[in-house]
């Protein structure tokens, strides 16, 4: 049997067609699902073979395909984004958010911070397996990359041996400075590469890499020094080292302090308080930008460019200043030694411009105080204080001079800032709070001042919240009885039933999707917990302290679920540093699950409370058992530890155990009756900021009246979030998915439960009352049911809502979910949000034809408290009466599109509905109804009064090619065309015919000997309404129907049935119909026009394709649909052209041979876009000079030709261009003068309209109205009848024809001797715009090699292109041409042109950075 299969599969191998077809179909069909709709695209896959691009290969790790084209000396695209993602890969860079959080997922921290379920022996494992990804992971610094660091090396190491002039294109160690890679500068810098090192980038390594970076480039002066002669820590560089490590944006402090902690990187400024530099600063202020004291030399050093012009002067004989430090940097500095240091060398600038009343923190040690002392005494002090001054700082010289055993030197000196400073805010609060004691000069400690109300606190305020407004002390007496009886026993149980399933969840954790939920809160607003920017009191002062180089400073909220204080920044300095020891103590012994220590202390403290800060993060026993001992203990005495106005502490612990201990394990009880008032708002609170495991534990320990829930949905109604403004829908991780059901069951149990109480109840009631009424009883007992289970059903569908936006659930799941829902809870509002997400469940491309729908981004940018995302919660502005924008809700039909049509499945789980059903009825909703059925909106406001037509249908198109179905995009071209051949004056694009792919195509090409005109009999069905009082166009647009649906009416007419005989062009097997005039025109009489004017080129409709849509057309279409593309725009003016511009971009050398073998195709520029346009020259010019070298051969005159050519068409459009440009708006003024009777005038403006629509033809026959469809020439013939008729009357005058000749001829004759002079003034051997200056300047050295070896000695470097070329910092083509070698094709080089020499010797001498080094111009 397996020989049979091996004979057929040879068979099938050398088959040649077969093959093909094997692959056609491989390469054509998308074969991967993706999660992300973006990811959904034409660029996803290419064949190795049309792969160029350096940064596609190293983003997409193709190591090897890279070493094969080097190997093989394939052409490799390399630019400077190129090389920095390929040191990127090298970089030593902290780990971004998005890395750690896939790090904290693959590698599954499972100490107590985040395991929820396991035993100790797991986590001593699991804790190893740590330690081994750490280590990994030092090696491999970012988690995405696939390969070693070595391997990136060895292909940095390959290009700089085989392609060294292609690859070193830019400064590389400036490069490897940038992406933080020492290995990079290692690597370059020693033999046999010895790449130099500029000190300008050295001073760029200071303010932007890292620290390992800053050191491997120090490490590597002596190399550079040897190879360059050039120093880097020089003089200059040391006195202004330490201003430039200041000026650092990050790691602020950590490389000030490496460079102060270095002597012999810096020196020290003299003192400011020097009179002869105090007088230098007041009466002869520096001019020396470079060295200016009062602006330290705030160099941006982020533009690739030479961004220090206005540093080009002559340093010789020119005094080295020193740059000083500004305060407002200084004070950003968090080492202690630092402050001191710079305070006492009295080297910071300036004072304090804002007011420093949080300055001085409570947790601040002993040293530290002491200089936050002497920083306000010496910047914020009015310096006429002298007197209190000196008296503070004798009492701190007092208090550290104290060395009695029993003297407590920090708490003297905070008890001496609450005296001296009582503007610091809460310094005395906390103060009373350390050490239980007032101070006896300031009385009574003042109450914690209130900051800035955040999220949480206007939700309180929102609410209310005050005791008065909740029940009675009874009901909340039998509120927390509810569940004493049954509270340990469930504990104990589900104890014991989580140990066992400990080591089974663990895996399933591992398995989980390793993607970090998306951090949503600039959206909804409704999360402060992660937030740094909380407060303006002391418990935020800690964003100042911040701890830098850590996995932490860079997590400012990784969960939006269950977020706590653990995501916090962490602090230099400890909070705890401000509690009492009695505070610290307890802390300790929750930490050390100590227990005992617990009890004693409480005995001896009964009214003990835990004064934290609300941002403490609880450390909790590593063992899951000590941990419920603690919790147990809390419970047994009813939390009272958490006093009443320390709720958020409370549910911070609350947060920090359900982080561990699933929240199933734990119930609550509280003693605090404050808190047992608050406890259904929390509940609610909750829910508002997603805090799941808060919410299960409240809600299974007490049974709440869920009163403030019937109140305040609308709150969390109003998060309806569907993608943001770039097409990113906004989902939460997996792992969130059972919690999320388990919620649901939950409530829906509660639910229940309740509706049994309810029935015992009324049964109760009923058989005690009279049946007199029992259709009133009824519906009241309706009324009851409904308002009873609102509630509940507001909870529900809250969780169902989250449900849908997990990411990965499962149809599965989501069935189960609703058969265990009760009918009667389900909701019907925003259900437009369900539709997406089950959308998007079904499929990732369903969501993508949503959120590619044109005018979504205006009806985002337009919604009210727009935050850059769709939320259906949230209603649009209106512009003018009407919404701008796309509103899905407006247009979806939720009576077709609802669950069953997109989730419904058959007994055997297969879907009801293809995904071509739903697909085509998407199509239909939002795309076709809109443009074919009267809906009583104006279409066009969806995209900001553009035509939406032709935005819907470019994005319909794109889409298919997107997702792989060129079936779909031949289907919508036929729908364009029948739609645009059916309702001709409803088209808004015009063009004219000449100059069309038929009239271009060759007489020797194959398809001109396939061109067949044929004729065809159609019938045509007409009706004659009996009953109509609407205009023509009326009718028209009253009679456009969907292609896909056909529209039924009441209006008696009557059928007639005629014929009617087609002219159509067919080419192999495609039919071409041959477009009729169009009807929306101006018609010109002929007999008074003269004969420049006449013919007057016909104009037909077209549809006009969007260049994202020719992009993706161009990029995946093979030649023979290319062919039948071109057929669809057959007639319209220069397509092929176009198409071929396109092609071009692409580097489609199959399809443009295609198209240069059967057509005309005219170039007007050779390359055919600039090097700025990020293509490849290279390719083109290679393909184009081996292929059809004919057609480029006088590459001096292509321009030329090609303008006379322009001046010949010229004549045909000038009439219509002529009107069109006096209708539109803006030429208001300029139309009244026209029309007027003054012929001087009317003369004048004829000349200058020419002259300007002239302009507009040389700058691609485009003009800025192309861009707005009300201004196109459609729209104008339609909505300017009575100007456009006045201007043809005037025009059509004999008198005017006269002038309209004259004129003409002047401004061609203008023009042509223009170009002549141009030709005199900027020859074209010394012009930048000819291929091979413009790739020079650009530094693409293959390009220009190519272009010299196919016109040798016709080109030559010019002064002006080595100038533009140093602003680039291109300094490696010149290098190269320097070289007398390589200068063999050139007319000139730098050993015979003396004068080229001489201004690249002085062009050198005065740049910035590469007048270090001039000892290679020998």
């Amino acid at each position: 049997m397996s020989t049979k299969k091996e004979i057929l599969f040879w068979k099938v191998f050398k088959n040649k067609y077969i093959l093909n077809e094997i692959f056609k179909q491989i390469h054509n069909n998308e074969w991967v699902e993706y999660k992300d709709p973006n990811q959904y695209n034409v660029n996803n896959r290419c064949k190795f073979g049309n792969t160029h691009s350096l940064k596609t290969m190293v983003k997409n790790d193709l190591l090897p395909l890279i070493k094969d084209k080097i190997k093989h000396g394939d052409h490799i695209q390399i630019d400077y984004f190129s090389i920095l993602e390929l040191f990127s890969k090298l970089s030593k860079k902290q780990l971004t958010l998005q890395q750690y959080n896939q790090y904290q997922n693959n590698n599954n921290n499972n100490n107590n911070n985040n395991n929820n379920n396991n035993n100790n022996n797991n986590n001593n494992n699991n804790n190893n397996n740590n330690n081994n990804n750490n280590n990994n992971n030092n090696n491999n610094n970012n988690n995405n990359n696939k390969y070693e660091d070595k391997d990136y090396l060895e292909i940095i190491e390959l290009f700089m041996k085989h392609r060294r002039d292609e690859f070193e294109i830019t400064d590389l160690i400036k490069m490897a400075v940038k992406t933080c890679s020492p290995d990079v500068i290692n690597l370059l810098v020693n033999e046999p590469y010895s790449v130099i090192i500029y000190p300008k980038t050295f001073e760029y390594a200071i303010i932007n890499s890292n620290l390992s970076t800053i050191k491997e480039i120090i490490n590597s002066e002596p190399i550079n020094f040897k190879n360059y002669g050039i120093k880097l820590i020089t003089e200059e560089f040391k006195r202004k080292s330490l201003s430039l490590a200041v000026h650092r944006k990050t790691l602020k402090t950590t490389i000030t302090e490496f460079i102060f902690n270095n002597q012999s990187l810096y020196s020290i400024p003299p003192p400011l308080s020097l009179k002869d530099l105090q007088q230098q600063q007041q009466q002869q202020p520096s001019t020396n930008k470079k060295f200016k004291i009062s602006e330290t030399s705030k160099l941006n050093l982020n533009n690739n460019s030479n961004e220090d012009d206005d540093e080009e002067e002559d340093d010789v004989n020119k005094e080295i200043k020193y740059e000083y430090i500004r305060f407002d940097e200084f004070i950003q500095l968090k080492s202690t030694n630092l402050l001191k240091s710079f305070m006492q060398f009295d080297i910071v600038l300036g004072i304090s411009k804002k007011k420093l009343d949080s300055f001085i923190k409570m947790f601040h040690p002993y040293d530290r105080l002491q200089v936050d002392i002497r920083i306000l005494l010496k910047y914020d002090f009015p310096i006429e204080d002298k007197t209190r001054i000196t008296t503070i700082l004798d009492k701190i010289n007092k208090i550290d001079a104290n060395q009695q055993i029993d003297f407590n030197k920090l708490k003297e000196l905070r008890k001496l800032v609450a005296i001296e400073f009582p503007e610091q805010k809460n310094f005395y609060f906390y103060y009373k709070n350390a050490y239980g004691e007032k101070i006896a000069e300031l009385g009574e400690a003042p109450p914690k001042s209130k900051s800035n109300l955040n999220t949480n606190e206007d939700f309180f305020e929102y609410l209310n919240l005050t005791v008065d407004d909740l029940e009675n002390e009874d009901e909340l007496n039998s509120l927390e009885n509810n569940v004493e009886e049954e509270q340990n026993q469930e504990v104990e149980q589900q104890q014991q039933q989580q140990q066992q399933q400990q080591q089974q969840q663990q895996q399933q954790q591992q398995q989980e999707d390793s993607d970090s939920d998306l951090d949503l809160d600039s959206v909804l607003d409704s999360d402060s917990e992660g937030s740094e920017n909380l407060e303006i009191g002391s418990d935020v002062e800690i964003e100042n302290d911040v701890e830098e180089e850590t996995i932490n400073s860079l997590v400012n909220k990784k969960e939006y679920i269950n977020s706590y204080n653990k995501y916090r920044k962490a602090s230099v300095y400890d909070l705890s540093n401000r509690y009492s020891d009695d505070v610290n103590s307890y802390l300790k012994a929750i930490e050390e699950g100590n227990l005992e220590w617990i009890q004693e202390f409480e005995k001896q403290h009964p009214n003990f409370t835990l004064e934290v800060s609300e941002f403490h993060y609880f450390r909790l026993p590593e063992k899951i058992l000590d941990i419920l001992k603690i919790w147990s203990h809390f419970f047994t005495c009813g939390f009272k530890q958490f006093n009443q106005d320390r709720e958020k502490v409370f549910l911070e612990y609350i947060s920090s155990v359900t982080d561990v201990v699933p929240p199933s394990m734990l119930r609550v009880r509280v003693s605090s009756k404050f808190l047992l008032l608050k406890l259904e708002i929390l509940l609610f609170d909750s829910l508002l900021k997603k805090k799941y495991n808060l919410f299960e534990i409240l809600f299974r320990s007490y049974h709440f009246k869920l009163e403030e829930f019937s109140q305040e949905d609308e709150i969390l109604n109003y998060e309806k979030v569907l993608f943001n403004i770039d097409g990113k829908v906004l989902q939460f991780d997996n792992k969130y998915l059972k919690q999320i059901i388990s919620l649901i069951e939950l409530t829906v149990e509660r639910f229940k439960e309740k509706e049994i109480n309810e029935k015992k109840t009324k049964t109760t009631s009923s058989s005690s009352s009279s049946s007199s009424s029992s259709s009133s009883s009824s519906s009241s007992s309706s009324s009851s049911s409904n308002q009873s289970s609102s509630p509940f059903a507001f909870i529900i569908n809250y969780f169902c809502d989250q449900l849908i936006r997990i990411k990965g659930i499962t149809v599965d799941e989501l069935e189960y979910v609703r058969s265990i829902i009760p009918i009667q809870l389900y909701r019907k509002q925003f259900e437009v949000y369900r539709i997406f997400f089950y959308l998007h469940i079904r499929s990732p491309k369903f969501s993508k034809y949503i959120i590619e729908r044109p005018g979504m981004d205006l009806f985002i940018e337009s919604s009210e408290g727009s935050t850059g995302h769709y939320n259906c919660g949230e209603e649009p502005l209106e512009d003018g009466g009407e919404p701008v924008g796309f509103d899905i809700r407006k247009y979806l039909n939720l009576d077709i599109i609802n669950y069953d049509y997109i989730l419904g499945r058959d007994k055997n789980k297969k879907f009801i509905n293809s995904f071509d059903t739903i697909l085509k009825e998407l199509m239909k909703q939002l795309s076709f109804d809109i443009c074919t059925n009267d809906i009583g909106i104006n279409r066009d406001r969806i995209v900001d009064d553009q035509d939406f037509f032709n935005h819907s249908l470019n994005a319909d198109l794109k889409y298919c090619l997107d997702i792989g179905r060129k079936d779909l995009f031949w289907e919508l071209l036929d729908w364009i065309e029948q739609y645009m051949n059916k309702y001709p004056n409803l088209i808004k694009h015009q063009v004219y015919q000449y100059g069309s792919p038929l009239e271009s195509l060759l007489p020797n090409s194959k398809l001109f000997s396939n061109l067949k005109t044929i004729k065809k009999t159609l019938p045509i069905t007409s009706t004659s309404k009996s009953k109509s009082t609407s205009t023509k166009e009326e009718e028209e647009e009253e009679e456009v129907v969907s292609a896909s649906a056909s529209v039924s009416t009441t209006t008696l007419s009557s059928k007639t049935t005629t014929t009617t005989t087609t002219t159509k062009l067919k080419i192999n097997n495609y039919e071409i119909t041959i477009p009729n005039e169009s009807p929306v025109k101006i018609d010109w009489n002929l007999n008074k026009l003269i004969e420049p004017f006449k013919p007057i080129s016909k104009i037909i409709n077209s549809f006009k394709f969007l260049d994202k849509t020719m992009d993706t057309i161009c990029l995946v279409l093979d030649v023979n649909e290319i062919q039948r593309f071109i057929q669809f725009n057959f007639f319209e003016n220069d397509f092929q052209f176009s198409i071929y511009s396109y092609l071009v971009y692409m580097n489609r050398d199959d399809a443009i041979s295609f198209l240069l073998d059967n057509y005309n195709v005219k170039f007007d520029n050779f390359p055919f876009f600039p090097p700025e346009r990020k293509y490849s020259q290279y390719l083109e010019c290679k393909y184009i000079f081996e292929n059809h070298f004919e057609k480029v051969k006088n590459i001096s005159n292509l321009n030329s030709e090609w303008c006379d050519q322009k001046d010949l068409e010229f004549p045909m459009i000038l009439l219509n261009g002529f009107v069109k440009y006096l209708c539109k708006e803006k030429n208001i003024t300029t139309y009244n003068r026209f029309i007027q009777d003054n012929l001087q005038i009317r003369n004048k403006i004829i000349k200058k309209t020419i002259r300007k629509l002239k302009q507009i033809q040389g700058d691609d026959d485009d003009d800025d109205e192309d861009y707005d469809d009300t201004q196109n020439f459609a729209s104008i013939l339609k909505n300017q009848k009575h100007k456009v008729s006045i201007i043809k009357s005037i025009v059509e005058q004999s008198d005017t024809q006269s002038f309209l000749k004259l004129a003409l001829e002047e401004v061609l004759v203008e023009y042509r001797e223009g170009r002549k002079m141009e030709k005199i003034n900027s020859p074209f051997i010394e012009n930048q715009k000819n291929p091979f200056l413009q790739s020079f300047i650009y530094g693409d050295i293959k390009t220009c090699n190519i272009i010299i070896k196919y016109y040798p000695n016709q080109f030559k470097i010019t002064t002006n292109s080595i100038t533009q070329a140093l602003k680039l910092d291109r300094i490696h083509i010149i290098k190269y041409y320097y070289d007398v070698n390589n200068c063999k094709y050139l007319i000139n080089n730098f050993k015979s042109d003396r004068n080229l020499f001489k201004h690249l010797k002085n062009e050198l001498s005065n740049h910035p950075v590469y007048k270090y080094h001039l000892t290679w111009l020998v």
